[in-house]
């Protein structure tokens, strides 16, 4: 049994192999080495989830990369279960990706666990159902557990680091990996889960829940859809729930307020008809909105209380960081620096969760972190909070800076001392680039962490330079060179990009550690393409023995020389001689191969190349050891223990070549013995034979397996009687004749010719290039030709000379063959081939060859002798095998001699001839004698050639007698028809009556047509009377002239082509009472009407079709055509009545067609009213402004131009009205003032009358006053100009008021001057409006309207025009309106000032009252302030006293704070020691390595 393959004996056996498996490797391990990152980057990017593409890459087969045989049941691992070459299991550890370790085991499933490396196992016991179940500690090299399954497994998966799931067809069991439980059961699946793969089972993390999920086909219509199913169980109830569903997952979720995570489970279902989910994702911030929405009332209660810890407290454990923003942060620094420090030992001594946020939150505050981030972390290791230490330290120091260098190293040797695998994870993750290395490296050895350990040194060599780094390398290997190789290897590995391949190679060679370079460069071997690297890996391996690997290198590589190589292997004369064997094998060195093995007396490996390696190239193995002179024995043995595996051509080539053939006797007849059918095998045996003459003759003709061609050449030379047998057996056509020719053997040739009765073989040979043409036809013809007995042979011959075109050889032979009594004289075929070829070649000896021969092909011969126009020789032929037709076409066609055919013709007294020389005759025109002819030959199946020449020379009386014999034969339409015909063209109408009385197959119809077409409308009509075609003989009745008749057969035909061919014809003869007959029963039908209406007017008769569409009108079946046509008449013809038929018939006239008629005629009246009846107003309205002295009706106007669409019309309608009745203007406008532009209306009656621009916009004035409301600008400055013209001031002021879209200071400029003062003071008023206060008052002055001129600036809100006024007024003595104008502009005027000027000019009494108000006003605003100062003032006591309240609370938690102070801070973080960094560590002790020195050190690199 192969090794770690599972016994179906017993369990114990299985578990024994399965153990010494395990440990047989785990004794000696050996780590498959690839392709390893060139750099820190690649190889942190090489431990994520992309390596399963890069599976190939470290020598995982492609096959074997599927879900049956990949398992990842975290990050960590990725575990692949390989069947071939031999079983095994490979563990791919994502931190050493590119160090697969593969173990030789045969398992059906394996499973690494998601955290450690523990394998588990699964294989089925042959013969049974039940499973073997184990557990492997790879770290441990132990055994955990083992357990045989009495159920098949038919899904597992580790659910927790520490407990496998197992699925079986009914149940579900748990197995802890822990102490020596078995399986135990927890639940039995539910019936929606029967007949489902089972794809995932999952738990919660308190394992309370668990979830089973399988899908099954869908229904049996829509089976391409996959149904989901799940199982929910809870542990705690011993319940299930069956539900549908295609995915689960469960997740825990902390409601604040509840001490204890809530467990949610998520699932996915997949409802018909819906489309896929390529991405679902939970909306975090939808989960719990009521909730955080009572976190943040909460908060908001406890600030306002002013419990700012629990505040803080609660801000820190929010969900989703809800309250963990600057504008909380802001809140607590607002009116108070709260004591952070307090705050946080407080929390950690309560919850230190809460404190690892808090602290949190503190780090992200503007301006920084209130309390550095060393004396944070002091005061959780003080109360041994590792874990919140580290977890606050990693999220704090994410941006990996280098001034955080003392922390990084804190938190990497707290772990290391206490927690080594969180370390060496922090580590993997490769988020720390700045911590002390050598102090690191020194701590991962001491945890045990070598692989830490030894990353953490090759990387010291990457912050080095390139020259610095080599050399240190150099004085490592100096120092100790085997402690030290396996970092430096490390090193040129992991740098070699910076440091460069050749430069490694190089120091490695220096030192001529080839175990160094062994182990280098196969790290970089299956990226690189370099001759030279893959040169020295070969050699390198060598040297350290390691001939496997060299073995595997020579077979796989495709890159090193093979030159310098085999060389290199040939010198070193290694035990094993395979890589020497791979090189030569692969690169075709096979004869230097074995002259190096025979040389070095390696027969072994001679024969283990050619029997298991290659035996294809042992005729190279056998040809190099003839030439070394090897013993035959040898070689025949060596050759017989290959046997039919070798290839037997290159054999005998190799044998033949030095003459060593018969080595091969005794392996040749041992093929043929075992029922070989090789080609070459009987080759080389046959020439064998040829050789020895051991009856050679034999082996050619009876052995059907060698190939003629070979072993006709092998004996040209030797016999080319036996080359001549072997090219025969194989036809060899070529050859053959090569070989006859070459040794005149044109009798064999000649033979073979015509036995193998081959064309391209005749052709080849008959060619006139071929200077042993003529040799080689004596030979056929004496010899060849008269031993055949196979008439095929002899036909093939022919043929062949007839394809040559040899006609006089031919014809040689053929009076040889034919006439001279052989064995083929009366063969049909020859005396046909005979006088065939004498046709073409001597036409001489055709008629002696007729008359001597009488077994030959008569009618094909005569058909040969026609085509070669031998007419008379044809002739005989043909009257000697009494084939008459075809010699009287002989007479007719070719001789061409009529007399000749007719006297044959009464010779012969045959139908068949007579109906020939009628033939000929009907074609050289001779029609009677034709006729006699076919009356002769009693032939009626030309009577359509006959009947054709007759009507062309007009021959009917013959024709008749012809067509009375035909109709006796055969029914015919055409016949009889023709008769007709014929009896009409030699006017007997008696007989034609006659005829169609009697029983005939006439096509009437046509004969009728055919006769009208031909002018005899008397025979017409009798057959058109006969068959009833009443229109047909309407019209013909039309041709003569008889209308009375052609009516009532119109009537009866009662069609609208005859009516109107009748009715068109009664006109012509101006029958119009007849006419109007038919006339009416066609304009019925109304596409005929417009003909018939044309019709008439053409001809000018344009009453007579008046009065026929008058009549029509009366008709039961009356359309709306007549009326219209009637209307189109009276327009053109009878205008007096067109208004009167448009009014009555106006429902059923084609209005628009009538319009055209009118606007043709010009009758405006009645086109305006079609118009307005088809509902186009705006073409009524523009007929009606065009032709106004016809058309022109004011009310229907009106209402035409309310229902007018196009705008541009009612303008034009103005313009009308303007032109023709402006005394109207105001009714139209009135009914256009909602449709039209008020302001477009008063420029057009602006720039229509611009002399005399007024009177006209009077015109229009009560138009504008109506429309005024609209508030136009144009409509206003027209309305406020004609007010100013007329001195309407109350009108103008009204407009001014009421619509003030206009220019006011434009009017105000124009006003302002006018003679009447209330004119002017309405310019005032404008002025005031629009906020010219100066020139207002100035206006309102002017005409001494001073209360105007006051109000305007007190609402003007101007100081300084207030108080203008007041020294205007005082300039002016006008005491009263001084006193007026204090009380009226009083919010404006200064009291200084008004005092000053009524004190100036002894106006006091006048300004008293104003003061009086004054000092009233001021002495009810002085209180107000006093009382405002009161409030005030107690609002700031109030202030201060709450302020003093929260400072003595503060003093209250200062009172609480330890005695102790916490630890110094950390340099650089706010601390007092933080200057020159920390000292470095003590030299780095262990692994090989130097202390290193304390000068000299290189500047750090950059790598």
């Amino acid at each position: 049994m192969a090794e770690g393959e599972m016994s179906s004996d017993t369990s114990s056996t299985h578990d024994a192999l399965m153990e010494s498996t395990w440990f047989g490797f785990m004794s000696s391990p050996k780590v498959v080495t690839g392709d390893a990152p060139t750099s820190r980057k690649r190889k942190q990017e090489g431990s994520g989830h992309g390596l399963t593409g890069e599976l190939p890459s470290i020598g995982i087969s492609p096959q074997f990369i599927t879900f049956t045989n990949v398992t990842m049941e975290s990050e960590k691992y990725i575990c692949v279960r390989e069947t071939a070459p031999q079983n095994s299991v490979v563990i791919i550890d994502m931190h050493m990706p590119m160090q697969p370790l593969r173990r030789p085991i045969t398992a059906d499933s394996a499973l690494m666990n998601p955290n450690s490396r523990i394998l588990a196992l699964k294989a089925q016991l042959p013969g049974t159902t039940q499973d073997h179940l184990q557990i492997f500690n790879i770290e441990m090299k132990a055994k955990m557990k083992s357990y045989q399954m009495p159920e098949q497994i038919v899904f597992w998966k580790w659910i927790t680091p520490k407990m496998l799931g197992l699925v079986t067809q009914t149940s579900v069991y748990h197995w802890s990996i822990e102490g020596d439980s078995e399986p135990v059961k927890m639940f039995e699946r539910t019936a929606n889960l029967q007949s489902n793969q089972i794809i995932n089972y999952k738990c919660d993390p308190s394992e309370k829940w668990l979830v089973l999920i399988g899908i099954a086909p869908g229904s049996p219509e829509r089976q391409q859809l996959v149904k989901g199913n799940m199982q929910l169980f809870s542990v705690d109830q011993q319940r299930s729930q069956a539900l549908e569903a295609h995915a689960a997952s469960f997740a825990q979720f902390k409601v604040p307020g509840n001490e204890n995570p809530s467990t949610l489970i998520s699932f996915a279902t997949k409802p018909f008809n819906a489309g896929q989910v390529l991405l679902a994702t939970v909306n975090e911030a939808m989960i719990v909105p009521f909730v955080s929405g009572q976190v943040v009332q909460r908060f908001q209660e406890l600030f306002a209380q002013t419990k700012y810890k629990e505040a803080a407290e609660l801000a820190a454990e929010s969900p989703q960081g809800i309250l963990r923003t600057p504008d909380t942060v802001a809140k607590f620094q607002v009116g108070y620096s709260p004591d952070y420090l307090f705050l946080l030992q407080a929390m950690l001594r309560s919850d230190p969760q809460g404190a690892v946020n808090f602290a949190l939150m503190m780090s992200q505050m503007e301006g920084g972190c209130p309390v550095d981030y060393n004396t944070i972390t002091d005061l959780f290791l003080q109360r041994n909070l590792i874990r919140e230490a580290t977890a606050f330290l990693l999220d704090v120091l994410k941006p990996n800076l280098p001034e955080h260098s003392y922390l990084q190293t804190k938190v990497l040797e707290i772990n290391l001392v206490t927690f080594p695998n969180v370390a060496d994870a922090i580590l993997a993750n490769g988020m720390f680039s700045h911590y002390d290395r050598p102090r690191i490296a020194q701590l991962c050895e001491k945890a045990g962490l070598y692989i830490r350990a030894l990353q953490a040194l090759v990387e010291f060599f990457g912050t080095l330079s390139r020259e610095w780094a080599l050399e240190c390398m150099k004085d490592l290997l100096l120092v100790n060179l085997r402690g030290n190789l396996q970092i430096i290897v490390q090193a040129a590995k992991e740098y070699c990009e910076q440091l460069g391949v050749d430069a490694c190679v190089k120091l490695f060679e220096q030192f001529k550690s080839y175990e160094g370079l062994y182990f280098f460069l196969g790290s970089y071997l299956s990226s690189s393409e370099n001759p030279d690297i893959h040169f020295k890996y070969i050699e390198a391996a060598a040297r350290t023995g390691q001939i496997k690997e060299v073995e595997r290198v020579t077979r796989e590589s495709n890159f090193y020389d093979p030159e310098k190589t085999k060389n290199f292997l040939m010198e070193a004369k290694l035990p094993d001689a395979r890589p020497l064997i791979n090189v030569c094998d692969r690169f075709g060195f096979v004869a230097d191969l074995t002259h190096y093995l025979y040389s070095n007396s390696m027969l072994r490996y001679i024969e283990g190349y050619v029997q298991k390696v290659n035996p294809g190239n042992a005729p190279l193995v056998v040809g190099q050891l003839l030439d070394d002179e090897c013993p035959e024995d040898f070689i025949k043995g060596l050759i017989l223990s290959v046997r039919s595996l070798l290839p037997v051509e290159p054999l005998v080539e190799e044998c033949e070549k030095r003459n060593r053939l018969r080595l091969l006797t005794q392996f040749l007849e041992h093929l043929v013995s075992e029922g070989s059918q090789d080609v070459h095998v009987h080759n080389a045996l046959g020439k064998i034979i040829i050789d020895s003459n051991n009856n050679p003759e034999h082996f050619l003709t009876t052995n059907p397996y060698y190939d003629p061609r070979v072993v006709g050449k092998y004996c040209e030379k030797r016999d080319p009687t036996l080359a001549v047998v072997a090219y025969r057996r194989g036809q060899c056509d070529d050859e053959l004749i090569n070989v006859t020719n070459k040794n005149s053997l044109f009798k064999l040739q000649a033979r073979y010719v015509v036995e193998r009765m081959d064309g391209d073989l005749w052709e080849k040979v008959l060619n006139p290039e071929n200077e042993y043409r003529r040799l080689l036809i004596d030979q056929v013809v004496s010899t060849a030709l008269p031993e055949s007995k196979s008439p095929e042979q002899v036909s093939a011959a022919v043929k062949a000379f007839m394809t040559a075109d040899l006609p006089h050889e031919l014809i040689e032979l053929l009076e040889k063959i034919v006439l001279q009594n052989s064995a083929f004289s009366g063969n049909f075929n020859l005396q046909n081939l005979l006088i065939l070829t004498a046709i073409k070649a001597d036409p001489s000896r055709v008629m002696d060859y007729i008359n001597r021969l009488d077994n030959f092909d008569g009618p094909a011969v005569g058909e040969v002798a026609v085509e070669a126009q031998l007419y008379e020789e044809a002739f005989a032929i043909f009257k000697k095998f009494n084939l008459n037709v075809q010699a009287v076409d002989v007479l007719l066609d070719n001789i061409q001699s009529i007399d000749r055919a007719v006297e044959f013709a009464f010779r012969v007294e045959e139908d068949a001839v007579w109906s020939q020389v009628a033939k000929a005759q009907l074609r050289e025109g001779l029609l009677s004698d034709a006729i006699e002819s076919f009356i002769r030959a009693d032939d009626a199946t030309q009577f359509l050639e006959v009947i054709r020449a007759a009507e062309d020379a007009n021959v009917y009386h013959d024709l008749v007698k012809y067509l009375l014999m035909v109709r006796q034969k055969a029914k015919e339409p055409k016949v009889d028809s023709e008769l007709i015909f014929a009896y009409a063209k030699t006017d007997k109408l008696t007989d034609i009556e006659d005829f169609i009385l009697m029983p005939n197959v006439a096509n009437l119809q046509n004969v009728g047509d055919r006769l009208y077409n031909e002018t005899l409308y008397e025979a017409a009509r009798i057959i058109f009377q006969f068959i009833a075609n009443w229109a047909k003989l309407a019209i013909t009745l039309v041709k003569l002239k008889q209308f009375q008749s052609a009516v009532d057969a119109a009537r009866k035909a009662n069609s609208a082509k005859t009516w109107k061919e009748v009715c068109f014809a009664c006109v012509d003869a101006e029958e119009f009472r007849l006419a109007q007959i038919c006339g009416l029963n066609i304009i019925i039908q109304v596409d005929d009407l417009e003909e018939v209406s044309e019709y008439y007017q053409n001809r000018g008769y344009f009453n007579e079709l008046i009065s026929l569409m008058e009549s029509g009108l009366g008709l039961e079946r009356a359309h709306m055509g007549i009326f219209t046509e009637l209307g189109v008449l009276y327009a053109r013809y009878r205008p007096e009545k067109l208004m009167e038929h448009i009014k009555l018939f106006s429902t059923r006239l084609n209005i628009p067609k009538l319009i055209r008629a009118c606007d043709e005629q010009q009758h405006w009246k009645e086109l305006t009213y079609l118009y307005i009846q088809y509902d186009e107003f705006d073409n009524a309205a523009t007929t009606i402004m065009n032709h106004s002295p016809v058309a022109w009706d004011h009310m229907q106007f009106k209402d035409v131009a309310v229902k007018v669409a196009n705008v541009e019309l009612y303008y034009k309608a103005l313009h009308f009205y303007l032109q023709e009745h402006p005394d109207l203007i105001n009714d139209l406008l009135n009914v256009l003032a909602l449709r039209v532009d008020h302001t477009r209306v008063v420029d057009i009656m602006r720039k229509v009358f611009t002399r005399a621009m007024t009177c006209h916009l009077l015109l229009v004035k009560p138009y504008m006053i109506a429309v005024q409301s609209n508030n136009v600008s144009a409509v206003n400055e027209a309305l406020n100009q004609i007010y100013m013209e007329e001195e309407d001031y109350e009108r103008l002021r009204e407009s001014i008021d009421l619509h003030d879209n206009f220019d006011q200071i434009g009017l105000a400029q124009k006003v302002e001057k006018h003679e009447l003062l209330e004119m002017r003071r309405v310019a005032a008023y404008i002025y005031k409006k629009a906020g010219r206060w100066k020139q207002s008052i100035a206006l309102s002055k002017k005409d001494n309207l001073y209360k105007d001129a006051m109000e305007t600036a007190s609402q003007s809100g101007d100081r300084e025009l207030a108080e203008e006024l007041l020294v205007y007024f005082i300039e002016k003595g006008k005491k009263e309106c001084f006193a007026s104008c204090l009380f009226v502009c009083y919010d404006l005027i200064r009291p200084d000032i008004a005092l000053e000027l009524a004190w100036m000019n002894n106006m006091i009494d006048f300004a008293f009252p104003y003061l009086l108000q004054f000092v009233r006003e001021y002495t009810g605003k002085v209180d107000e302030l006093v009382k405002d100062k009161i409030n005030a003032q107690n609002e700031v006591k109030t202030k201060e006293q709450e302020e003093k309240d929260v400072i003595a609370q503060q003093n209250m938690y200062a009172q609480l704070l330890p005695l102790a102070l916490p630890a110094p801070p950390m340099p650089g973080m706010g601390g007092t020691t933080m200057g020159g960094g920390f000292a470095p560590p003590p030299p780095m002790g262990g692994m090989g390595m130097p202390p290193m020195p304390s000068f000299g050190m290189p500047p750090m690199g950059s790598y």
